[in-house]
């Protein structure tokens, strides 16, 4: 990391809101403390967002997504199914036992690896938290949740989640969860839809459930943030307008219209409308949501050890006939929801790392995320709108 590039993340350590080491640390018992290697999407024991990668990248605040994958994966798909076996006693805690104890366990495994070394990170229960432990030098880990499903049924769970400081809820994910309705989140060009049939039944009404109303209600009771990451457009214009602007809206991993049109992806209205509400937009690291359209290539599937071919480049920013990396693609997305907003302030990072997906070559893992900050100040953003 150059030396200017590490001035500016210690003054404001940078921040990732979404990202999944406690996947592997539940699955597997992974030492979080060890790199083992970034690798390709299908490798189950690659890792992204280690505790050695986010040391190595500066990185000073990390919202952990715990995400439990559904299990209707597994009946719609027998090489999911026989890669889990393979994996056993992954196999076990994937289809077996309740789902809300499962996610109870996976935020157990991340705590238990905070605390192999309390003098370098600390789970972070409040804003108040956050500032004292960077105050300390030491990474802050932030417990967030990746989808209702979790939740089977019963909104008073979040009560639960929020007495462990959990500080945002992904509404939905790959199925349908009696929220609402969810997008189709599984690049359309993955060797595995080749292979199985999935019953994602994505983007059927009804958009917003009394189930997702009340979730939402709770929400706001007990002060976690709703995620309307996966979710339809319709489903996030009623999610909208039942919030009405009385808490902050996140999108935390997620791409543009504008570049590719995906409903995956935030028009500009919904852009507008989620900095209206305070909350903030988290750019993807993934190219297939990055990507101008046509631009794609295949990439890794979030939450499931399967490969893909390796993706990354597109066109360059501004060139014709050249490559367009991984990280232009990135610092366009940024770019264009700071001139739709007219402001950083609302400009964030959501990697998506250690959910199998498949990042671009040169942010393959958070040691690379230096790499943004330095592609910032070579297009002449401000020092002072990086840090924000």
């Amino acid at each position: 990391m150059d030396p200017e590039v590490e001035r500016l993340h210690e003054q404001a350590p940078l921040t990732d809101v979404h990202a999944h080491p406690s996947l592997k640390a539940f699955l597997f018992r992974r030492n979080l403390w060890r790199h083992y290697r970034s690798g390709a999407s299908f490798n189950p024991f690659s890792s992204r967002s280690d505790f050695q990668m986010l040391r190595e990248g500066r990185v000073g605040v990390l919202w952990a997504g715990h995400y439990l994958p559904e299990r209707q994966l597994f009946k719609d798909c027998f090489l999911l199914r026989a890669a889990a076996f393979l994996l056993t006693p992954a196999y076990w805690k994937l289809t077996r036992g309740p789902v809300f104890d499962r996610l109870l366990q996976m935020m157990d495994a991340l705590e238990r690896e905070i605390r192999r070394d309390p003098s370098q990170i600390e789970l972070a229960r409040s804003g108040f938290d956050i500032d004292r432990i960077r105050g300390e030098g030491k990474i802050a880990v932030v417990h967030t949740v990746e989808g209702a499903h979790v939740l089977e049924g019963e909104p008073d769970r979040l009560r639960a989640l929020a007495e462990r400081g959990v500080a945002m809820l992904t509404l939905n994910h790959f199925y349908r969860n009696g929220l609402g309705s969810q997008v189709d989140a599984m690049p359309k060009d993955m060797c595995i839809r080749k292979l199985c049939s999935f019953e994602f039944h994505a983007g059927e009404p009804p958009h917003l459930t009394d189930f997702g109303r009340e979730v939402l209600r709770v929400l706001a009771q007990v002060r976690i943030i709703p995620d309307v990451t996966h979710c339809t457009p319709g489903a996030r214009a009623e999610i909208f307008a039942e919030i009405d602007r009385r808490q902050p809206i996140i999108a935390s991993h997620v791409g543009v219209k504008a570049l590719s049109t995906d409903p995956y992806n935030l028009a500009n209205d919904e852009i507008r409308e989620i900095v209206a509400s305070g909350g903030a937009i988290g750019v993807i690291l993934m190219p297939y949501w990055l990507s101008r359209d046509g631009e794609q290539g295949e990439v890794g599937l979030d939450g499931i050890g399967v490969g893909a071919t390796r993706a990354g480049v597109g066109r360059r920013r501004g060139g014709v006939g050249g490559e367009r990396s991984g990280v232009d693609q990135v610092v366009d997305t940024m770019e264009h929801i700071q001139r739709i907003t007219g402001s950083w302030d609302h400009v964030v990072i959501g990697t998506d790392f250690d959910g199998f997906t498949e990042p671009p070559e040169d942010l393959k893992d958070a040691s690379r995320l230096g790499v943004i900050t330095r592609a910032l100040l070579d297009r002449g953003v401000p020092e002072d709108d990086i840090k924000k």
